[in-house]
């Protein structure tokens, strides 16, 4: 990364707004086609996330993304400006409801989850866009794969004229995982979990050098691999760090922690802080995260970062 972040550097985010719906039920017994629990309604959405936890930490930051002409995207328009996000390039869809997913969840199973995001595909490198990135001195993007082929292309090729511009690329889901592997030697810094690491290297993967060689030997330079309660690995140029979570006295939610992660980690990294020191912005994310229902802890700050217990010790 060659530049210096400043205040007025934007930091923009690109990718899915959504609505999750989030059921859950603690009866077990599957017999029963109605069964009492609780309802959500929770504004999702890796761009979404990341944009206003990284906000909270202080830094510059506008969404790229599309919603729907409907209830629910006037339900996160609302909250994404509550949060001060430039929406500038957040566009009304005029063929397409806004994204959502269903997640059901009960004791003893996995949950199970139903999405609706064919209006993503309206997301796009445009004028208007490519206008934006110029003139409100925008120095790094941060993106989810739900973006289409072609969106991703425009994107990188825009990245090789502009190298100065710092790219952060989510591999967002497994199934979505290997869309940019084509673009790793473009990517700045690359974040995925176990589940979407073993898709990208058709293997186990496991915080050790092993999978680290293997993530290299494909392009990437700079990543981090989330290992839940194992901890998470960081990668960047030739130097590797392993390191353990910090425990949350219980987990209310695992939606959006990994996302916290990345959000804590840019934050001390763009700053050019120590590498240890953005792994430990990060694993506080994370771990404030995991107490909350919410996809975004209210919490986060970068105040209150750096005066959280383990990374002041």
């Amino acid at each position: 990364m060659d530049f210096q972040l400043t205040p007025s550097n934007k930091i923009l985010c690109i990718g899915n707004v959504s609505v999750d719906i989030k059921a859950y039920t603690p009866e077990e017994d599957d017999t029963e086609a109605y069964r009492d629990g609780s309802i959500e309604l929770v504004p999702g959405g890796v761009a979404r996330g990341m944009a206003i936890n990284m906000k909270h930490l202080g830094l510059n930051t506008a969404i790229m993304s599309v919603i729907g002409n409907d209830i629910f995207g006037d339900y996160l328009l609302h909250g994404l400006k509550k949060e001060d996000i430039d929406t500038s390039l957040l566009k009304v869809s005029k063929n397409y409801s806004t994204s959502l997913f269903s997640v059901m969840a009960s004791p003893n199973k996995n949950a199970s989850c139903i999405y609706s995001t064919k209006i993503l595909r309206e997301i796009e490198l445009d004028e208007d866009a490519v206008s934006y990135i110029k003139n409100q001195n925008v120095k790094a993007l941060v993106m989810d794969s739900n973006l289409s082929e072609t969106t991703f292309e425009s994107i990188y090729n825009l990245k090789k004229n502009n190298p100065d511009i710092f790219i952060f690329q989510n591999a967002t889901a497994p199934d979505l995982a290997k869309k940019t592997v084509k673009y790793a030697n473009l990517i700045d810094l690359f974040g995925c979990n176990e589940y979407e690491a073993a898709t990208i290297i058709g293997d186990e993967a496991v915080p050790d050098l092993t999978t680290a060689k293997k993530f290299r030997d494909l392009g990437f330079k700079n990543f981090i691999i989330t290992f839940g309660d194992r901890g998470v690995m960081v990668q960047i140029e030739d130097k590797t760090w392993i390191e353990p979570p910090y425990v949350p006295s219980q987990v209310v939610d695992t939606i959006g922690a990994g996302d916290a992660f990345a959000s804590g980690f840019l934050m001390g990294f763009l700053n050019k802080e120590s590498i240890k020191r953005c792994i430990h912005y990060g694993l506080a994310c994370a771990k404030e995260t995991l107490l909350t229902r919410q996809t975004v802890s209210p919490l986060l700050s970068r105040n209150f970062l750096e005066s959280y217990p383990e990374v002041t010790k």
